[in-house]
């Protein structure tokens, strides 16, 4: 499906998005829009993808538990609108409380974002050394993404940092595992993350994830790009 035939699809869908809202309007729910842009999995655009095909013309995507879950891990509430991104188009997409709801669509440059989560390509200029001991079974190459961690993901790392004195592990749970291997982040990739201003390259490891990093700022430089996420 072309660009132009999803926005050319999201038209009949829209119609039926801004009636449905209209009525739910009375809601408690919070109903504004997160400044960030929420990128989707190939799982979920595939799925949005064969909605649009489809010849249902409902704006309502249904989402699993883990998918709402991981919506929920990064602030978007029940109510909120999220911007996200398919082929180039940019989706204004709503959160219920079965799934989501797309609002309308738009070309991508017309939409501006403060950051976009939990995976960003990066670009980047010099080689940061590794700390790395080699398991010849795991993929060890070093992704040009920033991944960014949920705020309880985040208090764990700084914890685990404060403690440890030589070698920072931290355990992740299956929900944690699950998120990455959503994004094909593989044992034994290597990617950044920043916790509190300060940027570290990761290593997932089979428990959880490893920090063999810290980044200079100035040999690192972040460029999300708005057409190109994984």
């Amino acid at each position: 499906m072309t660009r132009r035939d999803i926005i050319s699809s999201i038209a009949m869908v829209a119609f039926l998005a801004l009636t449905s809202q209209a009525a739910m309007a009375h809601s408690t729910h919070d109903h504004s829009t997160v400044s960030y842009k929420w990128v989707m999995s190939k799982n979920l655009q595939a799925k949005i993808d064969r909605r649009l095909s489809s010849a249902n013309n409902s704006s309502f995507i249904g989402l699993n538990h883990f998918e709402q879950k991981k919506l929920e891990r990064y602030d978007i509430k029940v109510g909120n609108k999220f911007n996200t991104e398919d082929k180039g188009v940019n989706f204004l997409m709503e959160r219920t409380s079965a799934g989501i709801k797309i609002i309308y669509a738009n070309e991508i440059s017309k939409v501006a974002y403060t950051d976009q989560v939990p995976i960003k390509k990066i670009r980047m200029f010099s080689k940061v050394s590794i700390n790395q001991q080699s398991h010849t079974s795991h993929d060890h190459s070093v992704l040009p993404y920033e991944w960014t961690f949920g705020m309880g993901t985040q208090d764990k790392i700084i914890k685990a940092i404060v403690r440890s004195q030589k070698e920072v592990l931290i355990g992740l749970n299956a929900f944690e595992q699950s998120l990455l291997n959503e994004y094909e982040i593989r044992y034994g990739n290597t990617l950044q993350t920043t916790i509190k201003g300060h940027r570290f390259l990761m290593e997932k490891t089979t428990s959880g994830i490893k920090l063999v990093g810290h980044v200079d700022v100035q040999s690192v430089a972040m460029s999300a790009n708005n057409y190109e996420n994984m």
